[in-house]
């Protein structure tokens, strides 16, 4: 699908946005460009021409220049970096442990008498049950 030069763009781009920090590693450094982007276009297939596009409006520029023009005067070309980029980037299982995200895990439902409040409830249970009998055929 991409290229390694597309993918080399798009990690210049990415590491503008998500640059490394002493907790956590640039965009680049999370496999944005590789399997990150591979994960996003899994789920958003939608996305890979128009980020094609992008990729080659970015081609021979300063990356921070392009991203600070997105920024302020293209905010579809920004947003859909914007998107993509935060989209991989918090799909890499690093990136995960160090903001404390363990991922969807099963929680049990509470009780129901531990979520009603019975006061709230006392209108309904004294009007009593109202309702129209369905036609049966």
């Amino acid at each position: 699908m991409f290229n390694d030069a597309e993918r080399s763009i798009l990690n210049e781009l990415a590491d503008v946005l998500i640059p490394r920090s002493k907790e956590f590693p640039s965009a680049s450094e999370a496999g944005v460009a590789g399997d990150g982007l591979d994960q996003v276009l899994t789920s958003r297939p939608d996305l890979l021409e128009r980020l094609k596009t992008l990729l080659t409006c970015a081609k021979d520029r300063n990356p921070s220049d392009v991203v600070d023009e997105w920024r302020s005067a293209d905010s579809d070309k920004f947003g859909l970096l914007a998107e993509m980029v935060s989209g991989a980037y918090f799909l890499n299982p690093g990136v995960c442990a160090a903001i404390g995200y363990h991922g969807q895990v099963p929680q049990p439902i509470l009780s129901a008498s531990d979520n009603l409040d019975s006061e709230l409830l006392q209108p309904v249970i004294k009007r009593g049950a109202i309702y129209r009998p369905s036609e049966t055929k």
